[in-house]
Parts: C-alpha cells; sequence; structure tokens
C-alpha cells in the first residue's frame, strides 16, 4: 500500500510540473525515502526546492490532502522559482519515534529541514489530541532557542510583504524571542476561560476577580463556577525560559497543588451544578468555535447572547496562555529567504481566517492576529463575535501575563493526583523530580 502511495505521489507531481505547478513530496512517516529525495527533485526539475518539516495534529491527513499546499496556492514563485519537499511526523507510534530520531540527528549534524511547522500540544491538554500523545517535536522550544537551532528573524520580519506584524498579540509573539531577536513565530495559543451569559446570571456590571480565592469567595454562583480551574493552569509556567530548573521549590509546588484542590473543592459545593447542563455555558480553553472536550460551535454572533468571558487566574493572580503551533527556520537552513516567504505567506490576514490548514491543522488555539474572529475578519464557516462578544474576549485576552511553550514538565504537572493528603504529597514529590528530571536533560 505504501509503494502504491508513493507511486501515485510521485505520477501526480510529475503531472502538475508538466503543467508548470510543482507539488509537495511527503515522507510516508517511516523514516524512509520512498519518493524523491530534495536533491533528486532540485536535479531532475531543476528548481529550488524548500524542505518543510510537519508536526501539526493529524499531520497525515494533512499533507495528504493537500492543506499547506493550498494555502500557498496563490504565493508568487511558487510551483516555478521553488517547490517545496514536505514531511510530516505521524501522531504516534514507532513510526514517530523513527522519523523524530532521524530528523533531530540531522539537526544536530548542521543539515535538516529549512522549515518547521510544529505543533505543541501533543498531550491534548487544549482539548485537541495526537492519537498517542507524545511529546511534541521540540519538546522545549525556548532551549532550543538558545541552542542557536533556529535563525533569528528580525530583519526579515521587517521586509514582510504579507503578514502584519503589528496585528499579532505581543505578549505571545514575545515568548519566540531571545536575545538575539525573534526566532520562533507562534501560529496559535489558548487560555483557559468559563463564558456565560451575562443577562442570565447577573454579570452586566461584571469585574473580573484579580484572584482565584475571589472568584471562589464571590456571590455570583456563575463566577464561583468559574472557579473551577485545572491544576495545569493554576501553576502556569513551570520554568523561566530556557531555565534548567523548575521556578518553585517541591514545597511550594506542593502548596499550590493543595491551594488548588481546597479551592476546587470549595468552589464545587458551592455553584448551582445546572449550570454544568447549561449548553450557552462553555468552560475550557478559548480557541475559536469550540472549547475543551466541546465539539459544537459557542453562538457568539448578532443572534446569540452577551456573553462575560472570565478567563482562569494561575497562583499570581495573573492568565497563562499557552502557544499551541509555531513556526521557525533551521539555523543552517539551505533557503532560508524562501522559507520565510512561506512563513510571510501563510501568515498573512486572510491565511489566519479561512485557510484549510488553520481550520484543520493548528486551531488547537485561535490565532495570533488580533482582529480575526471579529465581524469584520470572520473565521472559516464565516463565524464571528459580535460587537459585544469580541469586546468580552478582548477585554479576557488583555489579562494574559505569561505565555509559555506546552511541553512534557507540563504534563508532569497534569499528571499530579491523589485522594488523601499523603497521596497528594507523594505524587507532587514524584511529578517534582521528574520535571527536574526533563529540565537537566533539556
Amino acid at each position: 500500500m505504501k509503494k502504491l502511495i508513493a507511486l501515485v505521489l510521485a505520477l501526480a507531481c510529475l503531472m502538475t510540473l508538466a503543467h508548470c505547478r510543482s507539488a509537495p513530496q511527503s515522507s510516508s512517516g517511516t523514516g524512509k525515502s520512498e519518493n524523491l529525495t530534495v536533491e533528486q527533485m532540485e536535479e531532475k526539475f531543476g528548481t529550488k526546492v524548500v524542505r518543510v518539516l510537519m508536526d501539526l495534529p493529524n499531520a497525515e491527513a494533512g499533507a495528504k490532502s493537500g492543506q499547506f499546499i493550498d494555502a500557498l496556492a496563490s504565493l508568487p514563485g511558487y510551483g516555478t522559482e521553488f517547490t517545496v519537499f514536505l514531511e510530516y511526523v505521524p501522531d504516534e507510534g514507532v513510526d514517530r519515534s523513527n522519523i523524530v530520531t532521524r530528523i533531530k540527528t540531522e539537526i544536530m549534524a548542521g543539515k535538516g529541514p529549512d522549515l518547521f511547522l510544529c505543533g505543541q500540544d501533543t498531550y491534548g491538554i487544549s482539548g485537541i489530541t495526537y492519537g498517542g500523545s507524545k511529546d511534541p517535536f521540540f519538546t522545549f522550544p525556548e532551549k532550543a532557542m538558545e541552542n542557536r537551532l533556529f535563525l533569528p528573524l528580525d530583519d526579515y520580519i521587517d521586509k514582510a510583504k504579507y503578514m502584519e506584524w503589528d496585528k499579532f498579540l505581543p505578549v505571545v509573539m514575545e515568548a519566540g524571542r531571545n536575545e538575539e531577536g525573534q526566532q520562533i513565530i507562534p501560529m496559535a495559543y489558548f487560555f483557559s476561560v468559563t463564558i456565560v451569559e451575562k443577562e442570565k446570571y447577573g454579570l452586566e456590571d461584571f469585574v473580573c476577580p484579580k484572584t482565584r480565592m475571589e472568584m471562589v469567595q464571590s456571590g455570583n454562583a456563575a463566577v464561583r463556577f468559574a472557579s473551577q480551574i485545572r491544576t495545569v493552569d493554576f501553576v502556569g509556567r513551570v520554568m523561566e525560559p530556557g531555565a534548567d530548573e523548575p521556578i518553585f521549590s517541591e514545597e511550594e509546588l506542593l502548596e499550590y497543588v493543595i491551594e488548588d484542590f481546597e479551592l476546587g473543592k470549595t468552589a464545587f459545593a458551592s455553584f448551582d451544578n445546572s449550570m454544568e447542563e447549561d449548553e450557552n455555558c462553555h468552560q475550557g480553553a478559548f480557541f475559536r468555535t469550540k472549547t475543551c472536550y466541546d465539539d459544537v460551535s459557542i453562538p457568539m454572533d448578532e443572534d446569540s447572547p452577551d456573553y462575560c468571558i472570565i478567563p482562569a487566574r494561575n497562583v499570581n493572580g495573573g492568565v497563562t496562555a499557552n502557544i499551541t503551533a509555531f513556526s521557525a527556520i533551521n539555523r543552517n537552513a539551505k533557503y532560508p529567504e524562501l522559507a520565510f516567504k512561506i512563513i510571510d505567506y501563510i501568515m498573512r490576514t486572510g491565511s489566519q481566517q479561512k485557510t484549510d490548514l488553520y481550520a484543520e491543522r493548528l486551531m488547537g488555539g485561535m490565532p495570533v492576529h488580533m482582529d480575526v474572529g471579529s465581524e469584520e475578519y470572520p473565521m472559516e464557516n464565516s463565524w464571528y463575535m459580535k460587537e459585544a462578544n469580541f469586546k468580552e474576549f478582548e477585554t479576557a485576552r488583555a489579562e494574559i501575563s505569561e505565555v509559555k511553550f506546552l511541553g512534557p514538565v507540563d504534563m508532569a504537572v497534569w499528571g499530579i493526583f491523589g485522594a488523601t493528603d499523603e497521596e497528594l504529597k507523594k505524587s507532587v514529590h514524584e511529578q517534582y523530580m521528574l520535571i527536574q528530571m526533563l529540565l537537566a536533560e533539556s
């Protein structure tokens, strides 16, 4: 079957090249090159070939359905001056491990793909899962920046033709910078929220509490309901960018977790359980038309109620956002200018609004363009938030105080559990030791 697929792809490539339009070559995900190599393509077809690595949710389906290529369809020069060699990383299993190991070995040898398109939430913390819930390709992207794996992009961004950098959410974009400048371009992010009807729950004049304790002690049942926060959201950032040790001690983590559990129990005992059955009440990661574990659209357009959007507070009283997808260029890229041209084009406003690449592969999060999702800049299927609801979203978004790339240390926090104080203490100790080991090996 794999040989048949390879043959079909090869024939398709030859047919489209005959019409002066190149098609991508995709690896099968096994780590074996069953199609032409990049070098063979360049020699055979006489055009530059940009090597692109895609590790996004269900990347195989995205590669075979042409979603990435469709996003480039109108890019000047694509198919005539250059084409792409697209490799996808399988979601799970030995095939994933093999291809990750192979490509990382190439990178360490000063080679590897030109362009990386990476999904970071391989664990499904946002609610969009990969099949095997394995580590992302870059387990610590900030560490990869420190290790000089990515190309600094400030000069390229200054000359960008398609993206509107000044429209991208600054606090999220800043997560891709270090002392050398912008190396990573975040593409999608999420933060956890509770969405409830203003009028139904008496929140017309609502002022968002600044701490979770204030939420738990609120006289409003909906606000108390919103104080239910996942431990990983409450703990927030685990380490400073590129650091080799956690921000907090084991004792502090235990305090956070105990506080999390106690506040959770208090909140659960005090709110109306019927809110969990309210179809217009949504709790989880805010992205596009869905929230965590929910597969239905949130009605937020002109026919919808006016909503109150309450962000989840972390231990410091801020709001933690999580980057779910990003792009970066290999510092040793053969064609860095062309790689950036691709990023520039797929980050343009129209692409963030409506391409299948964003809708199907990246939408474990909201686009980084600050206006996308408004009535003026609707998303796929004409989904948008009416003015009142978009303003609520902007207000909640403005509360973001820290941004992180999801990784194995967050999964370690996610794994803390205990039915008794002793079990909880033991679990915190085990997971803290794991966090220390992961950071030491990063």
